[in-house]
């Protein structure tokens, strides 16, 4: 007897379309929950969600120059690979709770990263003085089509860190939904999430 498949999970775009200011209202909030909750069910990726190779090695590519900018400390480039639209979400949880219940230890849109990115580049941040030097290391990737031009994109990650001569590691699972404007390929909202987020945390201000 066949297993039934779980279904896809549902795109987020457009979540900031014709919205003034913030656009993270309960709806936007759910959207996000809906969408953590269908990436935790997931089975085998159905063969009418998978990419094309081109798509596949375009969206992979733009998580890996994502890396590079991160280790490069090349902050504004970095956030040049967001959309206006975007999500920047560390949850304190592992068991994928709610974000409209549930405390996360970043949740950020467009505007309060741009904030946090100036606020690192003063150099009066000084929990991050001297700099976290980092390598980000992703693999294990998943991708699967999640509307018109949206891909979701689920993988591991390893970043190994050192700030002030105290070598230290986190480790994870990054959940990604990328999205094609223009040709271009950019993050809508980037999960964190930590395997140990519901323990006490180490200092994490630099950019996971």
């Amino acid at each position: 007897m066949a297993v039934p498949m779980p279904a896809p999970p549902p795109p987020l775009a457009p979540i900031g379309a014709g919205i003034e200011g913030s656009y993270f209202d309960l709806a936007y909030y759910e959207r996000l929950h809906a969408a953590v909750q269908s990436w935790r069910a997931l089975g085998r990726i159905p063969a009418s969600l998978v990419p094309s190779q081109d798509v596949r090695d375009a969206c992979i590519q733009l998580l890996c120059v994502e890396a590079r900018l991160l280790d490069q400390e090349r902050l504004n480039e970095w956030l040049d690979l967001f959309t206006a639209d975007c999500a920047y979400w560390i949850p304190s949880d592992v068991a994928g709770r709610d974000p409209r219940l549930t405390i996360s230890w970043e949740l950020h849109d467009r505007r309060r990263l741009e904030e946090r990115v100036e606020r690192l580049y003063t150099g009066r941040a000084y929990s991050q003085a001297p700099p976290t030097r980092t390598t980000h290391v992703y693999s294990n990737y998943e991708l699967m089509l999640a509307g018109e031009g949206v891909v979701h994109v689920l993988c591991n990650f390893v970043i190994h860190t050192n700030f002030a001569g105290r070598p230290s590691h986190r480790a994870g699972w990054n959940g990604y939904e990328l999205r094609q404007d223009d040709g271009i390929w950019r993050i809508v909202l980037k999960r964190v999430s930590l395997f140990d987020a519901d323990l006490p945390q180490d200092n994490n201000s630099f950019t996971l």
